[in-house]
C-alpha cells in the first residue's frame, strides 16, 4: 500500500494545514515572538525595527498581503539576529528553517504529529501557480519540512 502525499498548502488534513506558514502558531526566535511563520518570512522585507515588530502580531492572509506590499520596496539584502544575507538566498531559506523549528518546538503536540507522518512524501499544492517572485520555492519549502521531520525523529526516538 502506498502513503498518500501530505499536502503542507491547502489540505484536508489538519496537520497539514497547520505546517503552512500562514497558519498562527506562536514562536520566538532573535528575541521576538512571531505570530507565525510568514510574520518573520515577510518582516525580513523591511529594515525597520517599528515595522517589524508591527508585522510579528501577523498570520494568515493579513500577512501574506502585506508581504506583497513590502516586495514592491524592491529589498534585496536584509539582516536579522546580526546576520546579513540575501532574500531567497541559502542563508535566507536556513533561517526560514529556523523558524519552522522553532514553531515545531513551541508546540509539540503538533511536533509529534508532524513526525508521525513520516516517511509520507511532502509537498505544497495551494491550488494556485506559485509566483515567480516567490523567495522559497514550494521544492525548498517541502525540502525544509522534510530535513525538519527527519531531524526531529531522531531527537524523539
Amino acid at each position: 500500500m502506498t502513503e498518500s502525499v501530505l499536502n503542507c498548502g491547502s489540505s484536508e488534513e489538519e496537520i497539514g494545514r497547520w505546517m503552512s506558514n500562514l497558519t498562527p502558531a506562536e514562536f520566538t526566535l532573535g528575541g521576538i515572538k512571531w505570530a507565525s511563520v510568514e510574520a518573520l518570512y515577510i518582516a525580513l522585507r523591511t529594515l525597520d525595527a517599528q515595522e517589524r515588530m508591527e508585522l510579528s502580531l501577523l498570520s494568515g492572509l493579513p500577512a501574506k498581503h502585506r508581504g506583497r506590499k513590502l516586495r514592491k520596496r524592491g529589498l534585496v539584502t536584509t539582516q536579522f539576529d546580526g546576520r546579513c544575507f540575501e532574500l531567497g538566498s541559502s542563508q535566507h531559506h536556513e533561517l526560514v528553517k529556523e523558524a519552522i523549528r522553532a514553531k515545531l518546538l513551541a508546540h509539540p503536540e503538533k511536533c509529534a504529529e508532524f513526525v508521525a507522518t513520516r516517511p509520507r512524501t511532502i509537498v505544497h499544492e495551494t491550488g494556485f501557480p506559485e509566483s515567480r517572485f516567490t523567495q522559497l520555492p514550494a521544492v525548498v519549502f517541502c525540502r525544509i519540512l522534510t530535513e525538519l521531520r527527519e531531524e526531529l525523529h531522531q531527537l524523539v526516538s
